[in-house]
């Protein structure tokens, strides 16, 4: 950008803010988490954009030794810490800045049957942290440009063998399936799926 043409101030307060946003990844790496071998029985899943040199991870869905489920948003150091959980005996809640938005009591799952939706997770951009594919059981990876903040979305469902997630879960307004992953190591399975804005899908076709 040419710095004569910005307001007075504009590149030294830009610059603040870069140094800022340097120091706090620095300090904090939302990938550290999910780095190092799992535990026997865990299984790791994550949705990660694939830049051509590096993958960048910005979804993580955890199966716990007993069952549980995690959806986590890897995000800066700040408090947000954007999660859902279903947990062994069916309860289930979405978690933002430390606070329960959604709790619900839900199917236990030693006795699942038929599917359960978890989430539409939107506001990713370009993924925070470095994707170790070595920490985790699977990875499904997506080209940079289709998880926009507003403009795509990852779907997580948990579904009993030789069960579909549910069509209304499917059909986010605007938004088509791009790309979908069923994952069963464990019962219930997990289905995660990458959904975006049909200028986007239709792009991501073409190339």
């Amino acid at each position: 950008m040419d710095a004569a043409a910005l307001p007075p101030d504009t590149e030294a307060i830009w610059r603040e803010q870069y140094e800022l946003a340097k120091r706090a990844v620095k300090e904090h790496d939302p990938g550290a988490l999910f780095r190092g071998p799992r535990r026997e029985g865990e299984h790791r899943y994550a949705v990660a954009i694939d830049d051509g040199s590096k993958l960048w991870l910005t979804l993580v869905i955890r199966r716990s030794e007993r069952g549980d489920c995690y959806v986590s948003v890897p995000r800066d150091s700040t408090p947000w810490n954007p999660h859902a959980s279903y947990h062994a005996d069916g309860a289930f809640h979405h978690k933002s800045y430390d606070m329960k938005l959604t709790r619900e009591k839900r199917q236990p799952l030693d006795k699942f049957t038929g599917t359960e939706h978890l989430g539409s997770f939107f506001g990713h951009g370009a993924g925070t942290a470095i994707c170790d594919p070595a920490a985790f059981t699977s990875v499904l990876t997506i080209p940079p440009g289709i998880l926009e903040p507003r403009h795509g979305c990852v779907l997580v469902d948990l579904v009993a063998p030789g069960t579909a997630p549910a069509v209304h879960h499917r059909q986010v307004p605007g938004l088509r399936i791009l790309k979908e992953e069923t994952y069963h190591h464990r019962t219930p399975g997990v289905v995660v799926a990458v959904a975006a804005q049909d200028r986007f899908v239709a792009a991501w076709r073409d190339s």
